[in-house]
């Protein structure tokens, strides 16, 4: 019998459901897939102690014990809310004390994202693994350094438009495919007294969600190689037809009364409440705050509907914003064997799936089941056609451009700067940042 694992929880209160939806970014080996645990390469059966760190033991949990029975390892967990973990694993690293596999950040949104951690070459390059063959292209930007693979997407969330179906059956509408359609359904439920949008902006990270949904479409999809020739200091965000359409649709919304009525007055939770009751109509949200935003529905998870958000008038233009969560393996780990072991055990395709069902989350690798459920079915469809986009934020060298557009977006919405200005504070913050 092998030691169950050993689970120290450090509790941590996040502002809201939304708030970590966000803000969740050597020696080589191999491994082989199968049913049971894989051996190493190295000197014979996987042994020790697996140190993991990660922000839940949900989803997790179901593998645990199986990997330790059939490995011959014990794992030991630590759990931490997002924000305190990086903060641990930062300190972690520096001392050289890091766990084996933990939980990174995707691209370079924290100084302990997988990027920042690659460029540092304090985490391995998994690239020869099996499972990288199934990670999709789109992911690139968020775990790629010149075509190496640097980390295990586990599972992912979109940001998607949450409905009140009740709402929507009422005003003899349906869920929009192009932006016209998508304003023709405002009017229609603003003229039944309700209101379209709810839009929460007294939190002020939830100003970035509407743009981050348009941007996928008009900058990503459109601009495919915008963020190269940013790096490259061959355009900018105000140069970027792609950047200026996404504020201006995002503003005219709010100026053209399809949103809250002063949306800096209002919380997040109390607009997603807002569409439980049917006050409002919509949400635009990360996927991983439905659950919360289904506890507010009479009906429940039936009640809420989803839909990709259009921005132009071809709905085969249309993109979603799509960003895993990760883990990596310490390039120092003490047992990297039994690290990449599970790496493989997990990327099983019904574990995977099972991974993120448990979490109300969306698979992250391409071979993975289907989930039968109405965001993965929503989702699908952009994942297998390569139609999605990071969310903008995680591209971004630094959180700095994140807070220029919260900040001075918030002035935008009551009137005291332009979309000029917003536009010229992020690149004034980009370059900044990679000065």
């Amino acid at each position: 019998m092998h030691p169950q694992a050993r689970r120290r929880f450090q509790r941590a209160v996040t502002a809201t459901a939304l708030a970590g939806c966000l803000l969740a970014a050597c020696a080589d080996g191999s491994t082989t897939s199968s049913d049971e645990a894989p051996e190493p390469t190295g000197d014979g059966e996987l042994s020790g102690t697996l140190e993991i760190a990660t922000t839940s033991e949900r989803g997790l949990d179901l593998f645990i014990g199986p990997f330790e029975e059939e490995a011959g390892v014990s794992i030991d967990g630590t759990y931490a809310e997002a924000g305190a973990l990086n903060e641990q694993l930062r300190i972690q690293i520096t001392s050289g004390t890091a766990p084996d596999l933990f939980r990174a950040a995707p691209g370079t949104a924290s100084p302990s994202a997988v990027l920042t951690l690659a460029d540092e070459g304090a985490v391995m390059d998994l690239s020869d693994q099996d499972w990288a063959q199934h990670v999709p292209e789109s992911f690139a930007p968020l775990q790629e350094r010149d075509g190496a693979t640097y980390a295990f997407p586990t599972y992912g969330q979109a940001m998607l438009v949450f409905y009140n179906r009740t709402v929507f059956e009422d005003a003899g509408v349906e869920p929009p495919t192009t932006w016209s359609e998508f304003i023709e359904v405002c009017d229609a439920l603003a003229a039944t007294g309700t209101v379209p949008l709810a839009l929460g902006l007294a939190d002020n990270y939830v100003l970035q969600f509407l743009p981050f949904a348009l941007a996928a479409t008009l900058v990503d999809g459109a601009e495919g190689d915008f963020y190269e020739r940013l790096a490259a200091g061959e355009t900018s965000f105000a140069e970027s037809a792609g950047w200026r359409e996404t504020f201006e649709k995002f503003f005219g919304l709010i100026e053209d009364g399809y949103t809250t009525p002063d949306p800096l007055g209002m919380p997040s939770d109390p607009a997603m409440q807002a569409v439980g009751s049917g006050e409002a109509a919509m949400v635009v949200m990360p996927s991983a705050a439905s659950p919360v935003l289904a506890g507010f529905m009479a009906g429940g998870e039936e009640e809420m509907g989803i839909f990709a958000l259009p921005a132009t008038d071809r709905p085969d233009d249309t993109h979603i914003p799509f960003t895993p969560d990760y883990l990596v393996v310490n390039a120092d780990a003490s047992n990297a064997d039994a690290a990449l072991a599970f790496l493989d055990y997990i990327a099983e395709p019904e574990r995977t799936s099972a991974w993120a069902e448990e979490t109300g989350a969306i698979p992250a690798l391409t071979n993975a089941e289907p989930v039968d459920n109405e965001l993965n079915n929503t989702v699908r469809p952009y994942l297998e056609g390569e139609r999605t986009a990071p969310f903008a934020n995680h591209v971004w060298p630094s959180g700095e451009v994140a807070n220029a557009l919260m900040t001075t977006g918030q002035q935008v919405v009551e009137g005291s700067k332009t979309i000029d200005d917003l536009l010229a504070a992020m690149d004034q913050a980009y370059q900044e940042s990679t000065s």
